[in-house]
């Protein structure tokens, strides 16, 4: 169990750095320019005859998210992930100031001197980073305009293992949740937090696949919110009617679930798409997670939060040569530790 907490963390930041350097292009995109990403690699950087980025082809827009960051590094999900569980290593349980600080202090040693910010911060979250360093509280601090990201899902595996530690399933549900609300507003976000958190918590029991897919229907179903026209993309519908079609197809191609859920930044979107991976490839879990960072879209978080689940289920399964490459793997594996060690009903 000591690997299985290890591998999720490690799982996320494996996902995190074999997305990262093509994140947010297409699945052709990463066809044309990396062939098929199979081990982790530096940013893929296009540039014209006259040195100027290459930020657009036949198949649509080229981001450069990770410009600057080299093999084996990480992005803002792996970041956030490993704030959220060195607080609850730190405090020996849950305490929203400190994670909203810890994450703050990750946001402002990555400011650059033009004002972005380095390791791929989504808008929104990088709106309520603004405004916590401006003195607001975390209870205020998530963008009142902020659309329907991911942030909240793609952190959330250190809650499933103090879960699972604590056997504590309620508490942590609604804590995944208050965390959510530190950055986003939008209750497709917010219960995508709630339902990693459970995903996690649910596969550490030794969840079988059908039990799996509809324990996290289930979950979403009872913690998610009406989203009303005031949240941006209201029109296209709640996470759970996305969970659903999971639970009831859970064989359909990987074609046919790209069709049905999409696959970009946005969470009622990427998030499902990860979830129908990691039970489409149960039983191959490492040739599923290479098969979701290559169909692209927002593939360093489609890739964290299913490195994550495949951890918590599988172990330590990644190939050494991608371990070898992976940066930060000593504090890492000292967050998983020390979220391990934390003694059942203490605090």
């Amino acid at each position: 169990m000591r690997e299985r907490f290890r591998a999720t963390l490690i799982g996320c930041a494996i996902g995190d750095t074999l997305g990262m350097p093509v994140e947010g292009w297409k699945k052709s995109q990463i066809k044309k320019y990396a062939g098929r990403i199979t081990e982790p690699i530096d940013p893929i950087v296009l540039r014209d005859v006259d040195g100027n980025l290459v930020k657009q082809d036949e198949s649509g827009k080229l981001g450069y998210y990770s410009e600057g960051l080299k093999r084996g590094e990480w992005t803002d999900d792996t970041i956030l992930t490993l704030a959220l569980a060195e607080s609850i290593v730190a405090i020996g349980g849950l305490d929203l100031e400190d994670i909203a600080q810890r994450q703050l202090a990750e946001y402002r040693s990555r400011l650059l001197p033009d004002g972005a910010v380095f390791g791929g911060f989504g808008s929104t979250t990088t709106k309520a980073f603004k405004n916590l360093d401006k003195g607001v509280s975390y209870l205020e601090s998530a963008p009142e305009d902020g659309g329907p990201g991911n942030a909240p899902a793609m952190k959330m595996a250190p809650v499933g293992l103090f879960m699972y530690m604590r056997k504590a399933p309620r508490a942590g549900l609604k804590f995944a949740g208050q965390v959510g609300e530190i950055t986003h507003r939008d209750p497709r976000s917010i219960v995508s937090g709630i339902v990693q958190a459970h995903a996690v918590y649910h596969l550490l029991l030794g969840a079988p696949r059908e039990d799996f897919n509809y324990s996290q229907l289930e979950a979403c179903s009872w913690h998610e919110k009406p989203t009303t026209k005031n949240y941006p993309h209201a029109d296209k519908g709640s996470l759970a009617s996305r969970l659903e079609w999971i639970w009831k197809n859970p064989d359909a191609s990987v074609g046919e679930a790209f069709a049905r859920l999409g696959n970009n930044s946005l969470v009622f979107r990427s998030y499902p798409f990860a979830l129908f991976m990691f039970q489409k490839y149960w039983d191959n879990p490492v040739e599923g997670l290479l098969e979701t960072v290559n169909w692209g879209g927002d593939c360093d978080t489609t890739g964290a939060i299913y490195g994550a689940l495949c951890g918590a289920k599988n172990g330590m399964v990644f190939p050494q040569s991608w371990l070898g490459t992976l940066q930060g793997k000593e504090r890492l594996t000292e967050a998983a530790d020390g979220i391990f060690k934390l003694k059942e009903n203490e605090n």
